[in-house]
């Protein structure tokens, strides 16, 4: 059980920190203070820490420091960065998460903030928890490499709806700059889709993952790209019930004594982005009748589900297939990966017996 926690608070250009110690029940404040967010303010922090645990028996032991700060994005990225090369315990948590946990918040700043999330960690941090993790340049490059991507497509999306909605029609000079300035983008998505092709189908790391969920009729480059970028080349999330929850495809149900039953619905706590590139996953299978995708639609259709539902279930089932490629190191097989959960059951029932 960790003794001693540095609570971080995250803002763009500093960063506050507070250092707790548990003595039994209670919580005892060390020290706290801010610092730039760079890499003077990354080893001023380092030698504060030091300087504040001096003459606890846990100075001497890094394994002994537990560090603890809320996810907000390339904010945080840093520092974590800097102290898992040094060996620390980083636990990177989700805001969400830790402002729930906390309780009614009457009062807030960034030393409170700070003070909260080193209280969280030591009441809420468990051998479960995994330590924040440095990237692979491979993977690096292919985060950086998909958010230009993303960004350069919604320029050419909102390109495309200032020319159809027709208030350039009045200026054609004002026209054929924003033509132009399409053209370009468009020409920069082909590169970059080139340079992520390349990556995935080069690199030592991610090159095998990339064949064989190549084999899947109706899976993308870029969705298999996203799905490596999620799930770190999916050494996490390797359940398919966990990823189908992060990208918001499993649904749940709400039901609390008389008063409250919902139907099981799609939690709105999703990634949006990885939800919409499964959704266009399965208008691909359909359209190119993937073996698997199209009767299990048509079959859904049939008895009755809303369309909507039916390809909701096609992308949990494209996550299942996916993963289950990766597990079992295989290329699509219509035999292995086309059989219903019942039947592989009873299968499996039949060998052992």
């Amino acid at each position: 059980m960790k003794k001693i926690a540095i609570g971080i608070d995250f803002s763009k250009k500093t960063f506050d920190a507070t250092i707790i110690r548990r003595d039994d029940d209670s919580y005892t404040e060390l020290a706290y203070s801010k610092f730039n967010n760079d890499a003077n303010g990354f080893k001023a922090f380092e030698k504060w820490v030091k300087a504040s645990i001096k003459g606890t028996p846990e100075s001497k032991k890094k394994s002994e420091l537990l560090f603890c700060g809320e996810h907000t994005g390339m904010c945080s990225i840093p520092l974590c960065d800097f102290l898992a090369r040094k060996q620390y315990f980083m636990w990177l948590e989700s805001a969400m998460v830790i402002h729930r946990k906390c309780g009614i918040v009457r009062e807030k700043n960034d030393k409170i903030d700070s003070k909260r999330i080193a209280e969280y960690a030591l009441r809420n941090f468990s051998t479960d928890i995994m330590p924040y993790e440095l990237d692979s340049k491979d993977l690096k490059r292919l985060k950086s490499l998909y958010a230009a991507h993303d960004m350069l497509t919604k320029d050419k999306v909102s390109k495309i709806n200032q020319l159809k909605s027709g208030t350039l029609d009045a200026s054609p000079s004002a026209k054929r700059e924003i033509e132009k300035q399409l053209n370009h983008i468009r020409k920069s998505l082909d590169a970059i889709d080139e340079e992520i092709k390349y990556l995935l189908s080069q690199s030592q790391e991610f090159c095998y993952n990339f064949k064989l969920l190549n084999t899947f009729k109706g899976v993308g480059m870029l969705t298999i790209a996203c799905l490596i970028i999620k799930t770190r080349n999916f050494k996490d999330m390797r359940d398919s019930r966990e990823l189908g929850c992060y990208v918001g495809v499993v649904p749940c149900k709400q039901q609390s004594g008389t008063s409250i039953d919902k139907p099981s619905r799609t939690s709105r706590y999703r990634d949006k982005n990885a939800n919409s590139l499964l959704t266009n996953c399965v208008i691909s299978a359909l359209s190119h009748n993937n073996p698997i995708i199209r009767p299990y639609y048509d079959r859904l259709i049939r008895r009755g589900v809303h369309p909507n539902k039916a390809r909701n279930n096609c992308k949990f089932k494209i996550i299942n297939i996916l993963l289950a490629m990766v597990r079992n190191d295989t290329d699509f097989n219509m035999a292995i990966h086309g059989k219903s959960k019942e039947k592989w059951r009873a299968e499996q029932e039949a060998a052992a017996s």
